[in-house]
């Protein structure tokens, strides 16, 4: 299953997202640091929010909820507006940034990882979000995944005691396939509910571990996390005996290139175009179709 595609049909819902809009466009001023969007600002108040988009009072509070969530402002005393916090502290969890792109009209999501059980996740309840009508539907989703060959006999992961062990390896080609078909799946349903017009899915594989997991979000912004040998008690199945195993784990701290990313900006644009073109060569030149089924 190297690509599927499935369409869908939208339901004519999009006033129900009015808040979106408002939430897209306050966050847009708040990231190109507009002249009373800056860092230590207070928002404008609901009512003066409410004159502009022309929107109810309601609306305008889902829209700061929502921006309040993702970390842009905060949450105000008593008696006190929010103020807009600088971009540079903003939490760049891959869960914020996921719904983010989620709220534009056409998502396009490329990805290279070792495994996608952090992202299935998240997008499992994105898909969620959007059938129970918690957020809005895009218009299309395109899904272009990396991850590494199952056929190939990798250094890592590998028993500490016998290296030469096959358990290891086989645990994470199981844990390649489980959450990739996930991940097609979470992305296929928003297609079956009928909430998102187009949805393209399309899984292909290198044979190498990658370094580090990347996640090119709406061909705009990426979010790089290093992966780290290190120890690790696993069992191969449930009711198989733990294995200590040099596994690669990926890192805590998640990094964000592109127009997001506050200060530096220059320079991290240019070393997304970089990861961006790294992913087209290898997408284009190297990578094959991937078959998920045992």
């Amino acid at each position: 299953m190297a690509l599927t595609e499935r369409g869908g049909e939208r339901d004519g819902t999009a006033r129900q997202y009015e808040y979106q809009r408002v939430a897209e466009d306050l966050r847009s001023r708040i990231a190109s640091r507009e002249e009373q969007y800056r860092a230590g600002d207070l928002m404008p108040t609901h009512g003066a929010l409410m004159a502009r988009y022309g929107v109810s009072r309601v609306t305008v509070q889902r829209a700061v909820k929502a921006l309040r969530s993702e970390g842009l402002i905060d949450a105000g005393g008593r008696g006190k507006g929010s103020r807009i916090i600088a971009a540079d502290t903003v939490p760049q969890t891959l869960a914020q940034r996921v719904a983010v792109a989620f709220a534009a009209k056409h998502v396009s999501l490329d990805v290279w990882s070792l495994t996608t059980e952090k992202l299935s996740k998240i997008v499992a309840q994105q898909v969620e979000d959007i059938e129970r009508g918690t957020a809005p539907p895009p218009e299309s989703i395109r899904a272009r995944v990396l991850l590494p060959s199952l056929d190939v006999d990798y250094p890592l992961p590998r028993l500490i005691s016998d290296p030469a062990d096959p358990g290891p390896l086989r645990r994470l080609r199981g844990l390649i396939r489980t959450y990739a078909r996930q991940l097609e799946h979470s992305l296929l349903a928003a297609a079956e509910y009928q909430r998102v017009g187009t949805v393209l899915v399309e899984i292909r594989c290198v044979a190498a571990l990658p370094l580090q997991k990347c996640y090119i979000l709406n061909g705009s912004e990426a979010l790089t996390s290093f992966y780290r040998v290190q120890r690790n008690e696993v069992r191969e199945r449930a009711d198989s005996m733990p294995m200590e195993i040099f596994d690669l784990k990926s890192g805590s701290e998640v990094f964000t290139w592109g127009p997001m990313a506050g200060a530096g900006a220059e320079r991290d644009g240019v070393y997304f175009e970089e990861l961006r073109l790294l992913f087209e060569s290898c997408w284009s030149n190297v990578a094959e179709p991937m078959a998920l089924d045992e």
